[in-house]
């Protein structure tokens, strides 16, 4: 009988949750989150009349999710397809662009009400041919991507490989890359663009055409699998921690919390920022200070609000609206998603969850608001990824989030997958 040992976890997100739920069976772990509430960028919100609305994380991949699923399934959590159409109506498929300076209109809109509001622009030769441009493009960019030839190349360069120089293809291309990243324009531009080739090429049913096959919503909300990953600890979840240093000594490893109070576990595992784990730690080694210390995060405004004023009609917001200024180094771009257009979300719901405003919202169409930490993944970040598992195993110390892949949901899950596998391991040397 290999005897319980004491593991802290800190990090109430994902990629806590999954390890935590992987090892509470065999190990006597505890969860610590310095919030409110678990969940990290899964986040349901219920409104003051009876709405709940996923206003972070919400839309997965089936195909490329591969852990993610399978956690899905073992949980036992429905999921649902999140692309739908009826004769006048799209669901979840519209992607608009509206010019906050000079009143230029893009929208993607292919149901009937959305190709007569904007009078079928769409199927204008013009656009036709940016989206074979698009495709093309993409495709190119994946061929350049597998030679080896984006080694070194910003995404801003490799626009120019691609021939993505200016107008709607690049407007389309960065509002994307955009979206996937919760990263702004300028970082955007400025990241590996091997990096967003290589996420593109293993993500790619999170784009259409396959998106819309592929992306799912789970049916109760992401608080379904928030809830059923944390159902068999949670007298053993601490919320509103305040831990003020990490110390590990003689095969030790001690939480120090910020009234002087101390907690003595066998182990550590740090599901928070990389940032944030380096913050903690007493003594870093210096593999930590070189792997963690090269993570910046986007501290990202998310607002929910029915603010209608800067967007267009509602029958070209079906999806997703990305309401851009001439700033920066090419645009300055808030991203919108329109609930309603959400399974399970009431038709007649008016909720728009925007991230990154850049427009002046009415106080009194807020709903809420909250502030969502993202990785920044550029080339000093980058170069890190394949070797923070390094990290694993050493000073009874472990690290998982999404910034072991590339910073989305099943990166943190895989990663946590892996924690909890060594951690295994390691028990079955020690038996």
């Amino acid at each position: 009988m290999v005897e319980q040992q004491g593991i802290a976890i800190i990090g109430g997100g994902i990629a806590g949750l999954t390890a935590a739920h992987l090892l509470h069976d065999e190990h006597d772990i505890t969860l610590f989150e310095k919030s409110e509430r678990i969940g990290g960028n899964a986040y349901t919100l219920r409104t003051r009349d009876g709405q709940e609305v996923d206003i972070a994380v919400a839309a997965f991949g089936k195909y490329s999710y591969t852990n993610f699923f399978k956690l899905l399934r073992e949980l036992k959590i429905e999921t649902v397809a999140s692309f739908g159409m009826d004769p006048l109506h799209s669901f979840g498929i519209g992607l608009s662009y509206c010019n906050l300076d000079t009143g230029e209109r893009l929208h993607f809109t292919p149901s009937l009400r959305g190709l007569v509001g904007q009078k079928f622009k769409i199927l204008k030769p013009s656009l036709i041919k940016d989206l074979f441009l698009l495709a093309r493009g993409l495709k190119k960019a994946g061929d350049l991507f597998d030679s080896g030839k984006l080694d070194g190349l910003t995404v801003e360069d490799m626009l120019v490989e691609t021939g993505w120089t200016g107008g709607n293809v690049k407007l389309i291309y960065i509002g994307g890359l955009c979206l996937m990243s919760s990263m702004y324009c300028d970082d955007v531009l400025n990241a590996p663009a091997a990096f967003f080739a290589e996420k593109l090429k293993k993500y790619d049913d999170l784009l259409p055409p396959k998106a819309a096959i592929s992306v799912r919503f789970t049916k109760e909300r992401t608080r379904a699998y928030i809830d059923a990953l944390s159902a068999g600890f949670r007298d053993r979840i601490v919320l509103h921690a305040e831990i003020r240093t990490v110390l590990r000594e003689g095969g030790e490893v001690t939480l120090v919390m910020r009234d002087g109070a101390e907690e003595v576990f066998d182990g550590v595992i740090f599901a928070c920022n990389a940032d944030q784990a380096l913050g903690l730690l007493e003594k870093p080694t210096d593999m930590e200070r070189k792997l963690l210390g090269a993570w910046r995060y986007t501290e990202g405004k998310v607002v929910v609000h029915t603010d209608h004023a800067y967007f267009p009609k509602r029958e070209l917001m079906e999806g997703y609206t990305f309401l851009y200024r001439n700033k920066g180094r090419y645009i300055e771009s808030s991203i919108s998603g329109s609930l309603w257009a959400l399974p399970g979300v009431s038709r007649q719901s008016r909720l728009i969850s925007t991230q990154h405003p850049n427009f002046p919202i009415e106080k009194d169409d807020i709903v809420f608001e909250k502030v969502f930490r993202t990785p920044i993944f550029d080339f000093k970040s980058c170069s890190t990824v394949k070797e923070l598992p390094l990290l694993n195993g050493r000073n009874n110390t472990y690290y998982c989030g999404s910034h072991f892949g590339f910073g989305i949901h099943e990166d943190a899950v895989t990663s946590a997958i892996e924690v909890a596998r060594k951690l295994r391991a390691r028990l079955q040397q020690e038996a």
